[in-house]
């Protein structure tokens, strides 16, 4: 990364930890969950650790790891209208930090799926730690897991390939109609007919690295 790239990602996400706080962390029930999961990462930087694992599986691009901003899951959160009813699927959760956030503040069920064996087994240690319930992790890769009693897919993967998004969106379709699914930079019918997702908002969102579009689709 460019020097000065690197130095705009990391005023960014000073900036960022700072609204966490004063906006979040006045629910202590969250904070403690928060901040002891960051602890965790320390001493180990998690985009390194994902990229680690990516070398060790001969993968070639080895930089798909990004994190949602917690102010920006909460835009997505609003502007979508995900609802306590909801059961939300994380696809690519990462650390699990916006996992622990919809939990807290929305109050879905979430389930947050990650295919970097340590992001989940320290998400695990928290989740046990605090007693949260109403959340699941599991590591396990996207396409062979099952996405039974979802109702809202978050899917910020924006480096992956055509082939996978088609196989996701495979997978999609045997979800039941009216199944709403979350996407950054693409829409879904990029990649497929166009009569199988209806387009039903557009918005901009901000990330460490820039501006993004979200959007947000419906299944027919």
């Amino acid at each position: 990364m460019e020097p000065i790239l690197y130095l705009q990602v990391q005023k960014r996400n000073f900036v960022e930890y700072v609204r966490v706080v004063f906006s979040y962390y006045q629910k202590f029930s969250f904070a403690k969950v928060d901040f002891s999961l960051l602890l965790l990462y320390l001493f180990q930087n998690p985009f390194r650790i994902a990229k680690k694992f990516l070398l060790q599986r001969g993968e070639q691009d080895v930089y798909l790891y990004g994190e949602t901003p917690l102010t920006t899951m909460e835009q997505i959160a609003t502007d979508c209208a995900i609802k306590k009813q909801d059961t939300v699927f994380e696809l690519g959760c990462g650390r699990g930090r916006c996992c622990f956030w919809l939990n807290a503040f929305v109050g879905c069920d979430v389930v947050g799926i990650e295919y970097v064996p340590l992001f989940i087994e320290r998400a695990k240690k928290i989740k046990n730690l605090f007693n949260v319930q109403g959340l699941e992790f599991r590591d396990a890769d996207m396409l062979e897991t099952s996405f039974e009693g979802a109702t809202f897919f978050y899917l910020y993967g924006t480096c992956y390939d055509t082939e996978f998004i088609e196989k996701l969106i495979e997978k999609f379709q045997k979800c039941p109609a009216g199944t709403k699914i979350v996407t950054v930079s693409y829409t879904l019918s990029e990649y497929c007919d166009d009569t199988i997702f209806t387009l039903v908002k557009q918005f901009p969102a901000g990330f460490t690295w820039g501006q993004a579009d979200i959007y947000l689709q419906i299944l027919n």
